[in-house]
């Protein structure tokens, strides 16, 4: 004959976090972060490629790649 097992008390189960972040009440801010780092990254370059005008090229190129990984990135 097979003993039965032993009852016991129930354990509670833990639920997972979404990752999801809560309900904000107020707006929405009018740039993302990755917005204001490529608008300031655009402004360094800017800045350099006016005072080192022969760098205008290289950092044009640059900035261009960064942009476009910043939006791979986000897709």
């Amino acid at each position: 004959m097979r003993n039965r097992p032993r009852q016991t008390e129930p354990r509670q189960v833990r639920r997972r976090r979404t990752g999801r972040r809560p309900e904000r009440s107020g707006p929405d801010p009018l740039l993302s972060t990755r917005a204001l780092m490529v608008l300031l990254a655009a402004g360094g370059a800017g800045t350099v490629a006016a005072l080192v005008p022969e760098s205008a090229v290289p950092i044009g190129v640059a900035v261009a790649v960064v942009t476009l990984l910043a939006q791979i990135v986000r897709d």
